[in-house]
């Protein structure tokens, strides 16, 4: 019973009445009122119908964006007709592989023969290369008695959105690969005219150049360890969203491209040299807006993280380190076994585990037991970073 009593059925019904008593008794105020009522409801049907059909939506460029911000699309929105409208839904639909995004917004009021730009008001709330599909215009206004609807289709708008940069630490003790323009020092055993620092023998240890003069004069074995110019090397394999997971903000795996793009900033500022291994990409990158727009790019299942850590093999050079960003969803012996199937040597690894302030209770409850087993197995692990609670 409740949905056959519409607002436009109940004054439909009741300005008939008044007509039918304007008509038996001859009455002008009950016939003055069923003409209030019957323009009213007039206006309330016709209205926005009318709103609608003198309006035309411009959009054209493309842009980049971070995610949560307003970007910077040509959007515009023109009103032809001579009379104002007011409160005006405004939905576009954005194409993102196979999902499509649907953002809302309303314009309280849109002057005769202007135009509104809107493009300032649209924020994406998830990293993703987005394509405008269509727009389409809701209007009840004044009474809502009906909406109305207009869809148009646009082409050729896209904004890139990059992932917003998650902070994090970088291990503590970062070791320096051999750089020929790096800052820092690093030492290897061999032989070479260069200038180097004497040191006693470790037992075990590889035997390099032995300086017999030290030798004589301390008594025991000293060795001669050159020096040569390095920097630190990070090697960054990450989890790609999976298409369930893909343009949720809250998901492990969107959020574990937060924490790389984090961790391209914090190396940076800390001069250590990059390598992320990223899809659609043959050679990994190296420049941090590289980094970060083939981040935003990354369409969903691409690159296995075993794919990704196969990708290593013969990358790894002494002093490099390897970082690893995946989700809290890893069960940790087939993560284990991930790592296992790759020849990774003595080279230091560190895990990242991607942990969101909003993501579900089961999930942030997964990531303690993981870093435990983890770091049971000789594993740096880090799960809790400073811009979260």
């Amino acid at each position: 019973m409740e949905r056959w009593l519409s607002k436009s059925r109940v004054l439909l019904a009741l300005s008939g009445v008044l007509l039918l008593s304007a008509l038996n008794r001859h009455d002008p105020t009950v016939f003055g009122m069923f003409l209030f009522l019957a323009t009213l409801s007039a206006l309330g049907l016709l209205l926005p119908w009318l709103s609608l059909r003198s309006m035309q939506v411009f959009a054209s460029g493309s842009s980049e964006a971070v995610e949560g911000q307003a970007c910077g699309v040509q959007l515009l929105i023109e009103r032809r007709a001579w009379w104002p409208a007011f409160m005006v839904d405004v939905e576009t639909h954005w194409q993102w592989g196979p999902r499509t995004i649907v953002l809302s917004h309303t314009l309280a009021l849109i002057r005769a023969r202007q135009r509104s730009a809107l493009g300032h008001q649209i924020i994406f709330p998830c990293r993703g290369d987005y394509r405008l599909a269509k727009v389409v215009l809701a209007s009840g206004f004044p009474l809502g008695l009906v909406i109305a609807r207009r869809t148009i289709a646009l082409q050729g708008v896209a904004v890139l959105v990059l992932p917003k940069a998650e902070q994090v630490f970088l291990p503590a003790d970062l070791s320096a690969a051999h750089d020929p323009v790096g800052n820092q020092v690093t030492r290897r055993l061999g032989q070479s005219f260069e200038l180097g620092n004497l040191r006693h023998y470790v037992a075990g240890e590889p035997l390099g150049r032995v300086n017999w003069r030290a030798s004589a004069r301390s008594g025991e074995l000293v060795i001669q360890q050159f020096q040569q110019s390095g920097s630190p090397l990070l090697h960054v394999v990450t989890d790609i969203p999976s298409s369930n997971e893909l343009a949720r903000p809250d998901a492990p795996t969107e959020q574990a491209l937060r924490v790389v793009a984090g961790l391209c900033e914090a190396a940076e500022e800390a001069g250590a040299r990059l390598r992320v291994y990223l899809p659609q990409q043959a050679e990994p990158l190296r420049d941090t807006r590289a980094i970060h727009r083939a981040l935003a790019g990354a369409m969903p299942d691409s690159l296995p993280l075993r794919e990704a850590l196969g990708r290593l093999q013969g990358r790894l050079s002494e002093g490099s380190q390897l970082l690893v960003v995946v989700s809290p969803r890893w069960a940790a012996s087939l993560l284990l076994r991930e790592f296992s199937a790759v020849e990774l040597g003595r080279c230091p690894v560190t895990v990242y585990i991607a942990t969101h302030p909003a993501q579900a209770i089961g999930d942030l409850a997964l990531a303690p037991a993981l870093a435990q087993a983890l770091a049971q197995a000789g594993f740096q692990v880090i799960s809790q970073y400073p811009g979260q609670p």
